[in-house]
């Protein structure tokens, strides 16, 4: 009897977590950044935002194809915080004054990260 629900409960930890691995979100890259593309359940691309050119040469764009409200984040790579802003309602914002080296970005919705990638400014 002890071995039949330990079997039971194998297959249930089995089956959750197999559960869990075919619902994740998958990732790929974005071919206006280095950033991932999250994909829905069904496989459609969720991207948050577009960022280009990139590589630049001190001026970035960077626009939402979402009517959501987007805090963007811009670091260097030790860490500090180098730009902000929110985005909202498919709106376009040109940042013109990075400094030549290499970037990191994150974009939150609803105090959860959805997206982040590289920014190279020659």
């Amino acid at each position: 009897m002890n071995k039949n629900l330990l079997f039971v409960f194998t297959l249930l930890l089995i089956s959750c977590g197999a559960y869990a691995q075919i619902n994740e979100p998958k990732k790929t890259s974005n071919i206006f950044s280095d950033s991932p593309i999250v994909k829905d359940d069904w496989g459609a691309k969720k991207v948050a935002v577009k960022l280009y050119p990139n590589p630049s040469y001190g001026k970035v764009t960077v626009s939402t194809n979402t009517n959501n409200v987007l805090h963007f984040y811009i670091f260097d790579l030790e860490g500090t915080l180098v730009y902000q802003t929110v985005l909202k309602n498919k709106e376009r914002k040109t940042i013109d004054n990075l400094k030549k080296g290499t970037y990191l970005y994150d974009v939150f919705e609803n105090d959860e990260s959805i997206e982040e990638g590289k920014i190279i400014v020659k």
